[in-house]
């Protein structure tokens, strides 16, 4: 099997369901005009295109491509944002929450239009990794938290599928970490690659819970 397939599956899974719901989201919210809903939106865009450039930067090699920051980054301060919204009640506080989100995009687009001329690796790789793959563990684990909690107080298939859809994304972050201090072992492919299929379980589920939810 090539070593970029379940990577690249991966990628393309985190392209079209983001995609799909950062499109729903958009749509509704010139309905509503929820910020909740425009902060989702803005959010998916940018994990969307993490992911188009994660694949960019696994295929293309006829140029070095660093997109590791813009994809780091990008996610956490994507789960982030979402989190945040989830929390903030008030409509004033939400507009704020949206004004600061789109200026959070600046330096992030930066990021990504710089991959070319970026340095190839992280400074102290191994603590740097860890650091930014944890984070995003983390925020997505407050988010399964949030919806779990939402789960007990009103049990809905929604809340419970994107509960479900965040614990694998939480727990698909944080196995990834483990290759970073053995990343010459052979095991690391293998942790790899179970981190990869978790994340990819929880798209799958995030995609349900949109449609379905």
């Amino acid at each position: 099997m090539d070593q970029n397939f379940v990577a690249n599956i991966l990628s393309i899974t985190l392209f079209f369901v983001p995609l799909f719901v950062a499109i729903r989201a958009f749509a509704l919210y010139r309905k509503t005009l929820s910020r909740r809903l425009l902060v989702l939106a803005i959010a998916m865009t940018i994990i969307a295109l993490t992911a188009a450039a994660g694949f960019t930067g696994d295929n293309v090699t006829s140029i070095a491509l660093n997109v590791d920051w813009f994809n780091y980054i990008g996610q956490t301060v994507s789960f982030l944002f979402i989190f945040l919204s989830l929390l903030l009640k008030q409509e004033r506080s939400l507009r704020l929450l949206v004004g600061w989100h789109l200026l959070a995009c600046v330096p992030l687009l930066l990021l990504l239009f710089l991959a070319p001329v970026l340095p190839p690796d992280f400074p102290n790789p191994i603590i740097t990794k860890t650091l930014l793959s944890g984070s995003r563990g983390v925020i997505c684990g407050l988010i399964f938290y949030y919806y779990m909690f939402a789960f007990t107080t009103k049990a809905t298939r929604f809340s419970f599928l994107m509960g479900s859809a965040f614990l694998f994304l939480s727990v698909g972050y944080f196995i990834v970490i483990l290759k970073y201090g053995n990343a010459s072992d052979p095991s690391a492919t293998t942790i790899d690659r179970l981190g990869d299929i978790t994340r990819i379980s929880g798209s799958i589920a995030l995609f349900i819970a949109v449609v379905r939810g």
